[in-house]
């Protein structure tokens, strides 16, 4: 499954706070490592990132920056640091480790008489005269997300990842989509979404996942295109509890055979969830194109007739082409432009 594309061009220009570039996401530049994300002390509440929290770390971060820039007398020297070390140091108090040692060798340099301020275009802000959401990805682990037109990069939609480290929110990396007039906004914000919720299933994390379940219908599993109307539908507190809860559910009937599917939640999710690897094997991510594949009689349109469904399915590998499957994630739109999931829809060979 190919992962949204990232520009990572670096713009040169005339000094300016105002003027933005776009930082790439590249391990070696940005990004935290998997011990930083692990940091956060034992027993500690994380808070929540609201829109003002984010305004807030995206207006402290922009700040950090800019004030060293204003700093810069005509000869672009600055006072307060003497070192590069000493800015990458300072820039941490809003940043990931590797993001402050990018910005630092991307605008500073060292000289024999100080630290001085390289001429080129400045990072890239959050609009704050724009309207931007939060999407949660783990409760350590936020998107700041925000579509505008840039002068230097054209229209397009900025991702700003925020990570709860050392008891405070940092800004992490940043990612930038270019959307052209062939680009479908609402897809590319879709499939966003479809890839947390992916991901999280892969990972067994449906604690994490629940944060994506509607909150008044709650998500419905099928194990079948076909839908039943009494399907198994869990709501979020059930959802986080998934692999905790040792009930058996009839989730519906083995085509074919007519037998009873009868599992606990951990045994469902091994058959008729996260059969295949679909987050690296998927060779195609369909949004809302239905494709006949079998036998069965797709319904989920008719059973959820506002949804958008997103279809990850692995071809097969055999000759006799049974042993093909898609796993389909069903979403609808809040009134908050969150994208919930409403239901998790199984697809395989059948009779």
């Amino acid at each position: 499954m190919k992962k949204l594309a990232l520009l990572s061009l670096v713009f040169l220009f005339l000094v300016s706070a105002c003027g933005e570039n776009v930082e790439p996401k590249e391990n070696e530049q940005s990004g935290t490592n998997e011990n930083e994300e692990e940091s956060t002390p034992t027993g500690n509440q994380i808070p929540e990132m609201t829109e003002s929290d984010a305004l807030a770390l995206m207006e402290s971060y922009k700040e950090t920056v800019v004030s060293l820039f204003k700093e810069s007398a005509e000869d672009h020297k600055i006072e307060s640091f003497q070192s590069k070390e000493e800015v990458t140091q300072h820039f941490q108090t809003v940043m990931s480790a590797d993001l402050a040692e990018w910005m630092t060798d991307t605008y500073f340099e060292e000289k024999e008489d100080g630290l001085y301020v390289i001429p080129k275009d400045g990072p890239t802000w959050l609009d704050t005269e724009k309207a931007f959401t939060v999407e949660t990805v783990s409760d350590k682990h936020v998107k700041i997300i925000q579509e505008r037109n840039n002068e230097l990069v054209g229209h397009g939609i900025f991702t700003y990842h925020a990570k709860y480290l050392d008891e405070k929110w940092i800004v992490d990396e940043i990612e930038y989509e270019e959307v052209s007039e062939q680009t479908d906004k609402k897809d590319t914000q879709l499939t966003s979404t479809a890839e947390n919720v992916l991901d999280a299933i892969a990972r067994q994390d449906f604690q994490n996942l629940a944060n994506y379940v509607h909150p008044e219908k709650g998500v419905l599993f099928s194990p079948y295109v076909h839908v039943t109307e009494d399907a198994v539908v869990f709501e979020q507190e059930e959802v986080a509890s998934f692999f905790e809860n040792n009930k058996v559910y009839t989730w519906g009937i083995y085509d074919g055979s007519g037998k009873v599917i009868e599992f606990t939640p951990s045994e469902y999710y091994e058959e008729f969830i996260y059969d295949k690897n679909y987050l690296e094997e998927a060779d195609e991510v369909l949004i809302n194109e239905r494709k006949q594949r079998g036998n069965m009689v797709n319904n989920i349109d008719e059973v959820f007739p506002d949804a958008d469904v997103v279809e990850f399915h692995i071809p097969p590998e055999e000759s006799g082409g049974m042993d093909w499957a898609s796993l389909n994630l069903v979403f609808e739109k809040m009134d908050s432009n969150e994208w919930k999931l409403v239901a998790i829809v199984h697809d395989q060979w059948t009779i």
